[in-house]
């Protein structure tokens, strides 16, 4: 498969699954903002620094109010990394790739890039923001759907895989760094029912309720969920199940020497969290920019060993530090490339 089709194929795994995740952590977060004492200090710009884009917001905003956070992550086109532009990016990736791509899926992706187009200035109004956020995960599972029961497991589908779970554990670990920043500004006199409030909301953005009690009991007890999350290699977005999914796609590939290190790197730091010991929201935030890390590794070693003519590799930043540019691929760079291609 030629580097350029294998990076437009990783590419649009890539913004697809940051499409979803997006519309999961939003809603978790819109729901938790909701339901939280009035006494809880919380701030919509705690979700921006554990997304990376604080600085890119300051550029283009004076305050960080709901509704600015909310804009600049669903619907404003000028942030590389909002719903309304990873979909514009999956979409260019996908029409680019139609000749490896089911042309079902390519139709169903199509359909939720207008979706998102017609609706999402509305959607930012909290009346509306639940439902938008609600259909735009349907469509995403659907798409991913599609692409499990049509794709031929093939280098396209392997580089699919790589894209869609190496950003789906990035996403995870930033879900449940959301949890921690919450956990560290909340009101000691409220923590127990505050923390089990948290906890439970971080399942619901996972779709991990049902699966979490039925492996730990009904009780949520923050350790076991974060272990759940982490660890539960059965469980399909789990960073232990994303992580055993790259090595698979990964080893169908040639010249994956160089990826593997980096594989092993970040799954010895997963398996160092311990589900018997108790573990603060400091410890948790740093653990989670350590995760951010290694997947970063593992994304410029994918990037460096197969799209060797790219010019994308990621620095390593974290929720705590500002960046001059976006995490991930700049909608303005990889339309340049597709051209250039």
């Amino acid at each position: 498969m030629l580097s350029t089709s294998a990076e437009r194929v990783y590419w649009l795994g890539r913004y697809i699954e940051r499409t979803e995740d997006t519309a999961r952590m939003l809603k978790a977060f819109s729901q938790v903002m909701m339901d939280i004492p009035k006494a809880q200090k919380l701030d919509w710009n705690m979700l921006l620094r554990i997304l990376s884009s604080e600085h890119e917001f300051n550029k283009l905003y004076d305050e960080a109010t709901e509704k600015n956070v909310i804009k600049f992550l669903l619907a404003d086109i000028r942030n590389p990394s909002s719903i309304r532009s990873s979909i514009k990016a999956a979409r260019e990736n996908a029409r680019t790739s139609r000749d490896v791509i089911p042309t079902a899926a390519w139709e169903m992706l199509n359909d939720l890039n207008l979706f998102i187009k017609e609706s999402v200035d509305d959607s930012t109004h909290k009346r509306v923001r639940y439902k938008f956020l609600t259909e735009i995960i349907s469509r995403s599972l659907q798409f991913n759907g599609m692409i499990q029961n049509s794709l031929s497991r093939n280098q396209a589908y392997d580089f699919l895989q790589l894209g869609i779970m190496l950003e789906r554990a990035d996403m995870t670990s930033r879900i449940l760094d959301v949890a921690a920043g919450i956990l560290l500004r909340r009101d000691s006199i409220e923590i127990n029912s505050f923390d089990m409030l948290i906890w439970l909301e971080i399942l619901k953005a996972q779709n991990a309720v049902q699966m979490y009690r039925s492996a730990n009991g009904p009780k949520i007890e923050p350790t076991k969920v974060l272990h759940f999350i982490l660890c539960r290699e059965e469980f399909p977005r789990s960073i232990k199940y994303c992580l055993s999914e790259i090595e698979r796609s990964a080893s169908k590939l040639p010249d994956n020497q160089d990826v593997f290190e980096g594989w092993d790197l970040l799954l010895g730091q997963l398996n160092s969290f311990d589900e018997n010991k108790e573990v603060s929201p400091e410890f948790l935030h740093r653990y989670f920019d350590d995760i951010q890390k290694g997947i970063i590794k593992i994304h410029n070693r994918i990037s460096l060993t197969w799209f060797p003519k790219s010019i994308e590799v990621i620095t390593e930043q974290t929720s705590d530090e500002e960046i001059d540019e976006s995490p991930l691929q700049n909608d303005e760079d990889l339309s340049q490339k597709q051209t250039q291609a």
